[in-house]
């Protein structure tokens, strides 16, 4: 079986190395976006997929002509932005992904090196084409065999991530208990076996710093020096905030993963979740601050990030993840089944109108998820009395697993 994973470092370059690591990436971002406008002035001309990734690549020495400033950079990162600009449109083609858009300045800046023979990783030090030996932290050693190596930039930091190529023994079968885990806003994680896992949140001090700091952006003069100053402050802090809630998702993720055969989680649809309830003039919303506050709660928790770690970290460990849909999941009861809206009689507490089971509502839910997702191995599907066909899907292990830790 092949794992591929990606091991990221801390770089720390030069003012000079950061100038054409800045330059790299305005390149890359250039040449996406003119590809982009490219193929959709193709695609009002005649069919879509006819302008290929090779023949824009074809065209790069002619663009490097018009713009001599694109010779100061290393050539095979505006290639991949060009194949990356492919593989978005495949996967919007094929419904996986929605149109590709343009890319905008500042907005996750990165580049990538895709031929392992253009970088030479060492204890201290990386080197990297045009920007030679760059500094760096080697916190863990890398596995495998070095694919690509990207860099991004986050705030004023700057990171490598080399990509690995693992060959390793089919995985286990994983003969742990299945789970139900249901995410909440409370409750970030409950699990059917009863256990409560508490994400960190942002607190009330921490949001009325960020408030601060944006409103510091506010403040200042449109395109000044003092401006990017003060934008640089909040990016440092959200950043700080991402890193804190990723690392906790990592842990939670990767010890469910090790000890449940069957993971079983919400079909959330993340996105329909946290829409804006603001409306529109005609037809203005209500209650439009505490959705807004509700939305800021669930994206805290990030569930569709946990759910993408359990995907592929079940596959790692011999297990596998199912979905199934979320609706009625905190309604129903888990020992007859009855679905009622009454059951719920606050966001904690949870009694059957039919039977009387009484318990904690977000346990209840859990229990209710795992029971679904444990109906389907059985029957395919699962069916009540006065219910809906439920559908669920089973994500099991391939012979190409990616994670990124």
């Amino acid at each position: 079986m092949i794992r591929l994973k990606a091991y990221r470092y801390r770089v720390y370059p030069t003012v000079e190395q950061e100038a054409l690591f800045r330059q790299t990436a305005g390149a890359c971002r250039f040449v996406y976006n003119l590809c982009l406008e490219q193929r959709k002035l193709e695609y009002h001309r005649s069919h879509p997929r006819r302008l290929t990734a090779y023949a824009q690549i074809a065209e790069l020495p002619a663009l490097k002509a018009e713009a001599p400033w694109l010779r100061e950079v290393p050539n095979h990162p505006l290639q991949q932005a060009i194949i990356d600009l492919d593989k978005a449109f495949k996967n919007f083609f094929e419904g996986r992904a929605g149109c590709p858009q343009f890319r905008r300045r500042g907005d996750r800046d990165s580049f990538r090196y895709p031929d392992p023979k253009q970088f030479k990783p060492e204890a201290d030090r990386i080197f990297l084409p045009k920007a030679g030996w760059v500094a760096w932290v080697r916190h863990r050693p890398m596995e495998g065999r070095m694919k690509t190596a990207t860099v991004s930039r986050e705030a004023d930091c700057w990171y490598v991530s080399i990509q690995c190529e693992i060959e390793m023994p089919e995985p286990m079968a994983n003969l742990g208990p299945a789970v139900g885990v249901d995410m909440g806003v409370a409750k970030p994680m409950v699990l059917s076996t009863g256990q409560v896992i508490q994400l960190p949140r942002t607190t009330d001090r921490e949001r009325h710093k960020l408030a601060t700091l944006q409103r510091k952006v506010a403040r200042k003069t449109k395109g000044s020096r003092n401006q990017a100053r003060a934008r640089l402050a909040v990016a440092r802090f959200q950043a700080r905030l991402a890193r804190r809630r990723k690392d906790a998702a990592h842990k939670a993720t990767t010890a469910i993963a090790k000890n449940h055969g069957v993971i079983v989680v919400e079909d959330l649809k993340v996105r329909n979740m946290t829409a804006s309830a603001a409306g529109t003039i005609e037809q203005p919303g209500s209650n439009v601050r505490a959705k807004s506050g509700l939305n800021r709660s669930i994206l805290d928790v990030a569930p569709h990030q946990i759910r993408l770690m359990l995907e592929y970290k079940a596959a790692w460990y011999g297990g596998e993840l199912r979905t199934t849909p979320a609706p009625n999941t905190s309604r129903e009861c888990s020992v007859c089944g009855c679905i009622h809206a009454d059951n719920r009689r606050s966001q904690a507490e949870f009694l059957c109108v039919a039977c009387g089971h009484h318990e904690n509502a977000d346990f209840n839910a859990s229990k209710v998820i795992k029971a679904r997702g444990l109906r389907v191995s059985a029957c395919g599907s699962s069916r009540a009395a006065g219910r809906k066909q439920e559908r669920c899907v089973v994500r099991r292990g391939s012979s190409a697993l990616q994670g990124r830790e």
